[in-house]
């Protein structure tokens, strides 16, 4: 698609952002969980629109196609979603744990399913203020760069927003103990009767739960035999 095309269909991209990032603020407390990634001094969830850049990876990455793709996001500002389209279309979304206050970052993932060559681009919301699209150019090959990867052992989880508390029981009322480094691995063992809590360890061995919100710990492997945890 010529730029000019892409420039064309800018406008439309923003409308349709702007509808999908005021659905995410109506929606970002869903989960029982939802509050505890809140920051100690709490925050603002509206305000002036954020200004978001793509810190990784570059414009221009070469990625195989059916190979995930982490694109990695940082705004100036209170951020309170994201919403991420490739060509013109929407990719995916992520809403921000509620309470956010200043600048902040998360990974947003696409698994592109063929080759060519797309224009990936990223919308901060504040509220219903919705930010200018940052864009990355990404060149997908239709042969993997290498042999796919076995499945996982067990259950692990990856961190992919800033500011997600961990704690000492499974409940928001539990004392919290402290809070992830954004992209921060762990291995799940344990979960809450209602499974609305996972019960993980720390690369230094520490033990803590979590809420379960695949928005902002993902997790890959044997999760479904993860045992109840008292």
């Amino acid at each position: 698609m010529s730029h000019a095309r892409r420039t064309a269909r800018l406008p439309a991209l923003i409308a349709a952002a702007l509808l999908v990032g005021a659905a995410l603020a109506c929606t970002a407390t869903f989960d029982g969980g939802a509050q505890d990634a809140r920051p100690a001094d709490g925050g603002s969830t509206s305000g002036p629109a954020p200004t978001v850049r793509i810190l990784e990876p570059a414009s221009g990455v070469r990625v195989a196609a059916n190979q995930p793709l982490d694109i990695t996001v940082a705004t100036d500002t209170t951020t309170t979603s994201f919403l991420m389209s490739v060509g013109g279309r929407v990719a995916t979304s992520k809403a921000l744990p509620p309470g956010q206050s200043g600048p902040t970052q998360a990974i947003l993932t696409w698994t592109p399913d063929r080759e060519g060559t797309y224009t990936v681009q990223v919308v901060a919301f504040n509220g219903p203020a919705a930010s200018q699209p940052a864009a990355l150019i990404v060149e997908v090959s239709g042969v993997a760069s290498g042999p796919a990867p076995g499945g996982v052992a067990g259950c692990v989880g990856r961190v992919v927003v800033e500011s997600l508390n961990f704690r000492e029981g499974p409940g928001t009322g539990a004392a919290r103990l402290g809070q992830f480094a954004l992209g921060e691995t762990v291995t799940v063992i344990g979960r809450s009767a209602d499974s609305g809590w996972w019960k993980v360890q720390r690369a230094n061995a520490q033990q803590a739960w979590v809420v379960n919100n695949a928005q902002w710990l993902q997790v890959e492997g044997q999760c479904d035999a993860v045992p109840v945890s008292g």
